[in-house]
């Protein structure tokens, strides 16, 4: 029997990367939702994605919507880009609409559809039910996926092999997967992406509840007994985490959906399942050595993070974002939380489960540390206000986002290893960050509530004491609200006596410190048809303080051709110039124009331009 509200999503026009989806709404959820014919009917598709915090418009993909002919009476009108209402409806009979989705993002956050695999967010394809009141009133959803019409393609038969995974409830299926699946209402549905196509899958069972991760896009078997070892060893340790008494997941089923492509990198959390996308050499493959495979590593991180999401965020999530507006931004300063935390976990529980050894961890630790310092915006922006303008801001990066950002995953990250350093310090190892985070877990059991604004403070002086609550607001008023620069190199040794921290300057214009010359000139580049394109070009830098700009392409360099081979050759030598008291001539272009510019010896410091950068190492 077909839901009250049902989606059925055909797979047919895969060269046009097209979805075809039919809306079926039963005549009694007309009559609920619209008081038998007296009200008009909305449907909205949404404009963002939960977990990825920028309005996306994902109507823009969405062409030929059509009333069904039982119902052509009914009139149909755009309220907005993204919202229709429809009166004149008929109560004696169920509506259809039916529409097509055009697909082509390889992003975790949309949808695709080629002849190779097939992958949609239900926020891409499905629209929404709603009241003149914007009210749905909780009613069940349906979805039917089709399996291809193998007639429409030449070599039909590969399609034999494809098979349909998601986190979704099924109701009637088949052995490949397609067939009819259920939620209970629109944000249970939304909350599942589905992945098609041909599959390496990878299982495991973690504390009882099964995991899978299915991958699509590898060239080669990947090592299968090694991803099985790795996950389950971090799905284990983080429910042992949350829950060290009944090691009970929240879940009662867990994919990680893994798309594999030449270049890419993202991750997005869903209730019971994570859509991946990573580069096919992040994978590890048989015979490979796995201690030195750091891509391998970053990549568990990856999995890492989006399954710790599963608890915060997914459950545990800002007030602000209960129930989530999908038409709006959801403005929090809690980001800082939600993703820093998660952001300084990931890495832990790569640590906790023996998947990388201290050594390691404090490496990862340094790489985002000095990554932190490198960039001039976090003297500009607070995390809490990096969160509140991540809409317009992070999520919309230019050419100068480097200059007036700082990112709330990174500096969040570093937060939270800051606050767990003072309270292990201030209670003398008798508590942790662990501490508040396992309370907030807690809090959301009993409550299902939100955090709210202020809810860490209040957290911390309810299970640490006025005492150490008096230094949290030293500690929020300088690092979170504030935009100064975590002491860490005082912190971590004070921490943990094996752990030592060198702070390393640039020491002189040679070719060993090249690499450290670039961010000495504050360029990041590109290397276009034998040119060097600036991409960023960063406050204070020398680059700057002669005149470049973003978009520039360099031609050369005190009479030097400028080349991506000879770059940073180039840049050592006009920085001893400099060094010798020498200008600096430049000419590069822009807006197809030559510049002649001149960086003046007098007065700069190779030295100076450079933030420290830290080196922590165990002794």
């Amino acid at each position: 029997m077909m839901s009250p509200i049902h989606y059925t999503i055909r797979l047919d026009d895969m060269h046009g990367h097209r979805f075809d989806v039919s809306l079926t709404i039963q005549k009694a959820v007309l009559k609920k939702l619209t008081g038998n014919g007296q009200a008009g009917l909305i449907l909205q598709l949404p404009a963002w994605i939960p977990g990825s915090y920028m309005i996306r418009d994902f109507s823009k993909h969405l062409e030929n919507l059509k009333i069904s002919t039982e119902q052509s009476k009914s009139s149909l009108k755009a309220i907005d880009s993204h919202t229709w209402q429809i009166n004149d409806l008929s109560m004696a009979a169920d509506l259809e609409l039916t529409y097509q989705v055009y697909a082509f993002d390889t992003s975790v956050r949309t949808a695709y559809l080629d002849q190779t695999r097939a992958f949609f967010n239900p926020t891409s394809l499905c629209l929404r039910v709603l009241n003149s009141k914007q009210e749905s009133n909780s009613i069940a959803q349906g979805l039917t996926i089709r399996k291809p019409h193998l007639a429409n393609y030449l070599h039909d038969s590969q399609y034999e092999l494809w098979e349909v995974v998601t986190g979704l409830s099924p109701k009637k299926i088949d052995s490949h997967g397609f067939g009819d699946y259920e939620a209970k209402d629109y944000d249970e549905l939304i909350d599942h992406p589905v992945a098609i196509g041909e599959f390496q899958r990878i299982k495991w069972t973690s504390h009882g509840t099964p995991h899978q991760m299915v991958i699509q896009g590898a060239v080669k078997r990947v090592d299968e007994k090694a991803l099985a070892r790795d996950l389950q060893a971090i799905c284990n340790a983080q429910i042992e985490f949350f829950e060290p008494t009944t090691k009970r997941a929240p879940f009662k089923k867990y994919f990680f959906l893994v798309n594999t492509v030449g270049d890419g990198y993202g991750g997005l959390e869903h209730r019971n399942s994570t859509a991946l996308l990573c580069k096919r050499e992040d994978l590890p493959y048989p015979g490979q050595d796995l201690k030195k495979h750091s891509a391998y590593e970053d990549f568990l991180g990856l999995c890492s993070h989006e399954y710790f999401h599963a608890w915060m965020v997914k459950r545990v999530r800002p007030k602000a974002f209960i129930p989530y507006d999908l038409q709006k931004p959801n403005h929090t300063q809690l980001l800082w939380l939600f993703e820093g935390f998660t952001s300084y976990y990931d890495d832990l529980f790569l640590l906790r489960s023996a998947r990388i050894d201290l050594k390691q961890y404090l490496k990862r630790i340094e790489k985002t540390w000095n990554m932190v310092l490198r960039g001039p915006g976090r003297h500009k922006q607070s995390v809490a206000q990096s969160s509140w303008d991540a809409w317009t801001k992070y999520y919309q990066m230019d050419e100068n986002t480097p200059n007036a950002v700082v990112s709330y995953y990174a500096k969040g990250s570093l937060i939270a290893l800051g606050l767990d350093l003072l309270i292990r310090d201030k209670t003398r190892g008798a508590h942790s960050l662990d501490t508040l985070m396992r309370h907030f877990w807690q809090m959301y059991q009993l409550t299902e509530e939100g955090l709210a604004e202020d809810d860490v403070a209040a957290a911390i002086r309810f299970l640490l004491g006025p005492k150490i609550y008096e230094d949290w607001r030293v500690f929020e008023a300088k690092y979170i609200h504030g935009c100064e620069d975590l002491p860490l190199d005082r912190w971590l040794p004070r921490a943990n006596q094996q752990i030592q921290v060198q702070a390393q300057y640039l020491a002189n214009a040679h070719t060993q410190d090249a690499e450290r010359i670039k961010q000495a000139w504050g360029i990041r580049t590109s290397a276009v048809q034998g040119w060097i394109k600036l991409t960023h070009v960063l406050d204070g830098g020398l680059a700057q303080q002669a005149g470049l700009a973003a978009g520039d392409y360099i031609a050369s360099i005190d009479r030097e051709r400028v080349t991506p081979n000879r770059l940073n050759q180039i840049l050592v030598a006009a920085s001893q110039a400099l060094n010798t008291g020498e200008d600096v001539q430049i000419q590069a272009y822009r807006h197809e124009t030559l510049l002649e510019l001149v960086l003046e010896a007098d007065g700069l410091s190779i030295q100076e331009s450079l933030p420290a950068q830290y080196c922590i190492t165990v002794q």
